[in-house]
């Protein structure tokens, strides 16, 4: 029978793979295998390994969202950028295969389109909500979106270094390094969203 259970269990399975092996690993064969099923049951339910693939992209920030929601709010609007930033970092630590499939393209077979898009809209409101806060009310409109996608753009970047063992020469260094430049990033996008403009958002 075709479960839920089931299908998160195929996931479940899909996702081991992935991390032990790579996107070359994920086949409808070597799923259902793992799960003791059938590929007409992983046919079924994800419509093939590109439907694993949009599975796991979904799965991943559904994740992370929940994450970054737990997240308390210290009182200090840039301390909680920051808090954020290292939440995004830890779960890049310690779930790198949903991340790569998040923010890379691993699999051929999958590429996001616009439906997709709604995986990641609860991630990217979370961010500009906590960067708006930060830039403070006299922010020109439309800023705080920019800033964002800015701010986000750069704790990506840094940790595609710190996952390539670029960003530091140890745990004390690279973790120092991220904070600082973190918090350098967000103060430069805080200045100069007083005097900048946007065509976008709020």
């Amino acid at each position: 029978m075709r479960t839920d259970a089931l299908r998160e269990e195929l996931l479940a399975v899909a996702g081991d793979l992935l991390a032990s092996g790579g996107s070359g690993a994920v086949t409808t064969r070597a799923v259902a295998a793992g799960a003791g099923s059938s590929q007409a049951a992983v046919n079924e339910l994800f419509g093939g390994k590109e439907g694993l693939a949009r599975a796991l992209f979904a799965e991943g920030f559904a994740r992370l969202a929940e994450e970054l929601w737990a997240l308390d709010g210290t009182g200090d609007p840039e301390r909680d950028v920051l808090e954020m930033a290292l939440a995004l970092r830890s779960f890049a630590h310690r779930c790198p295969h949903l991340h790569e499939v998040m923010f890379s393209r691993p699999f051929a077979e999958f590429r996001p389109g616009p439906q997709d898009a709604r995986a990641a809209e609860e991630i990217y409101g979370l961010v500009t909500g906590r960067v708006a806060a930060a830039l403070g009310p006299d922010r020109a409109k439309g800023t705080a979106k920019d800033a964002a996608i800015g701010l986000f753009a750069t704790v990506q970047g840094l940790i595609a270094l710190d996952s390539s063992g670029l960003l530091g020469s140890g745990p004390e260094p690279t973790d120092h390094r991220f904070r600082f430049v973190v918090s350098a990033a967000l103060r430069g996008l805080a200045d100069a969203s007083r005097t900048g403009s946007s065509l976008e958002g709020p």
